[in-house]
């Protein structure tokens, strides 16, 4: 409950749209309240004595305040239905931010499905609450709240009953909220690890049809869906036996008070119980029990909205609390216009609790130089290239980037100087022109500059020149849309060596200081490749250039070669030299020997 409280900051804003609605919503409530004192009226002063027109006089007051209430009702609803939009839409933009903000190892710890389930599911949940659930409760409340004062204006004996009977069932409420409010929680829980195992078919789907494991992958995705089933059965089954007795409790109140009130009626002597009872009081009475009653069944009504809205709030709550690991220094230091030189002084880093990726690293690249890093898989390559932007902190010992410690340089400033292109070559939704110049600054806004319309041959100089360098301007001009061809979700709409090129087009046409490229011509043959790597290293002389392969063909024209092993360097040198030195090198490029042209 706290963190949905909390949650209404988010209704900022929205403030006196939340007065106006609940102002709208007393008013509603007065107007019904205001019915049984006309048909008490009516009854006593109008059916009682014969008089005809005081029982239309108090029909037309009725048809009045009846209509009164569902125009005011309806208003309120829709004021706060703008309010409960808008704070979704505030809390899906704070959600959005804080997952922006998030570092490459938070990101680590948080699996997609649960980050979808968050910013979708449990906004929904919350603004159900405040359009639909937190109305209820507080037009309930209300309506409880003057029915038992008019009850005890009307006859206190009476009330006492009906105030008896409806402790115990607000009691009982409190019980139920308390008792599944954990289950709610497990019920999300299980809603997360079934969005994950959508998200990973979905996004992998090509992988389980290559494999064959579409039985294996229903098989698990119906165990997930069955345990979110039978737990959210024992929650449902829990609300639908607390409704009849709920129900089952006000019918007896109305039962015992039509009783006592009855007799009262009949035999006033003889009943002292609820004595000088009008039957108009006590028709008014039961009218006003009906009205206290339909409160207590909205309660738990409202019970459902409230114990999920509470269980999402707290998911929504852990995410927006998630700190970045990597933050902004106070006093950032510059790195943009200094030479971009890279130094690695005694680093070491290791991902999670795991064993260390890189060990005791030493290693300076000089501005302008073109480094070669090789190595076998899992040596620590990947992870080395990942530290020069700060995508991680090391563990221990420092990163230098133009001179300054990574973690004393502005975070943006210093992934504009040094632009890795990452090994996943991951396309975004759109047109090949919008993704090469995702990350070029003004080339990037429009793909083709004065030129616009679908199919344009010129891109902006700076995109058109980094699709030659990666040897997509080719494949570019011949699709059916040239620039403007869109390139389908995640970039499935080309080939895997496409994707590749427009990757490398992308880092390119950044235009930064320090490329480095991981291992992103995987996917090329071998002929594509070293086009690319000899347009890197003839073109962009005045960067410097950072090669990941474990490939000799990619790296050995590059001025220097750091080989890696077990998350150290076990060497660096020119191609030549680390023939002769270098047993691992050695051994790379014998089993890679028909790939070499000397």
């Amino acid at each position: 409950m706290v963190s949905l409280l909390r949650l209404m900051r988010y209704l900022r804003g929205h403030r006196v749209a939340v007065g106006t609605s609940m102002l709208l919503m007393l008013l509603a409530t007065a107007a019904t309240l205001v019915q049984p004192q006309v048909v008490e009226w009516a009854v006593d002063f109008g059916i009682g004595q014969g008089d005809v027109q005081t029982v239309a006089i108090a029909t037309l007051v009725l048809v009045g305040a009846a209509v009164a209430s569902g125009a005011l009702h309806f208003a309120s609803g829709l004021v706060l239905t703008r309010a409960g939009q808008g704070m979704a839409y505030n809390v899906r933009n704070a959600l959005f931010g804080t997952i922006l903000s998030l570092s490459f190892s938070n990101l680590d710890r948080w699996r997609t499905g649960e980050l979808i389930v968050r910013c979708t599911s449990d906004v929904t949940t919350v603004r159900m609450f405040v359009r639909m659930g937190f109305l209820m409760m507080m037009q309930s409340l209300a309506m409880l709240g003057g029915s038992l004062a008019l009850m005890f204006r009307t006859n206190a004996e009476l009330a006492r009953i009906m105030l008896a009977i409806f402790g115990g069932t607000l009691a009982l409420f409190l019980v139920l909220a308390t008792v599944i409010r954990p289950l709610i929680m497990r019920v999300r829980e299980r809603l997360d690890a079934l969005n994950n195992t959508l998200q990973e078919n979905l996004a992998g789907a090509k992988v389980v049809r290559a494999f064959a494991r579409q039985r294996y992958e229903r098989g698990r995705f119906e165990e997930r869906n069955r345990a979110f089933l039978h737990l959210s059965l024992r929650v449902g089954y829990i609300i639908s036996m607390a409704f009849p007795f709920l129900f089952f409790l006000g019918q007896m109140a109305l039962v015992a008070v039509t009783w006592v009130g009855g007799l009262a009626i009949i035999e006033p002597a003889a009943e002292r119980f609820a004595a000088g009872l009008t039957l108009g009081q006590l028709v008014a009475f039961n009218e006003y029990a009906m009205l206290a009653m339909w409160p207590i069944l909205a309660l738990g009504m409202t019970l459902q909205f409230l114990t999920r809205a509470a269980a999402s709030a707290v998911r929504i709550e852990e995410l927006l609390a998630e700190q970045p690991d990597i933050v902004e220094p106070d006093e950032p230091r510059p790195v943009a216009g200094r030479p971009p030189t890279v130094e690695f002084r005694d680093v070491s880093f290791a991902h999670g609790r795991g064993e260390p990726a890189v060990s005791g690293v030493n290693l300076r690249i000089e501005a302008g130089e073109t480094v070669g890093i090789i190595g076998p898989t899992g040596s620590g390559k990947s992870t080395l290239a990942a530290l020069i932007p700060r995508y991680y902190d090391p563990d221990s010992g420092t990163v230098l980037v133009a001179g300054v410690d990574t973690r004393e340089a502005a975070i943006s400033e210093l992934r504009r100087t040094a632009i890795v292109a990452l090994q996943e070559s991951l396309l975004l939704t759109g047109t090949i022109g919008e993704n090469v110049g995702y990350a070029a600054g003004g080339a990037g806004d429009g793909a083709h500059g004065e030129a616009t319309a679908p199919g344009a041959a010129f891109p902006h100089p700076r995109l058109r020149r980094a699709a030659e360098l990666a040897s997509a301007g080719d494949f570019i001009s011949e699709k059916e849309n040239g620039w403007d061809e869109h390139v389908g979700e995640r970039g499935v709409g080309l080939s895997g060596g496409q994707r590749q090129r427009v990757a490398i087009a992308r880092a390119i046409a950044a235009d930064p200081d320090i490329l480095v490229l991981d291992d992103v011509t995987s996917a090329l043959d071998a002929q594509t490749e070293r086009e690319i790597v000899s347009n890197l290293y003839r073109e962009l002389a005045d960067k410097t250039v950072i090669v990941i392969s474990q490939r000799v063909n990619t790296v050995r024209l590059a001025d220097r070669i750091v080989v890696m092993e077990d998350g150290g360097i076990s060497g660096v040198g020119t191609h030549e030299s680390l023939l002769e030195t270098n047993a691992i090198y050695r051994e790379i490029a014998e089993t890679q020997s028909s790939e070499l042209r000397v």
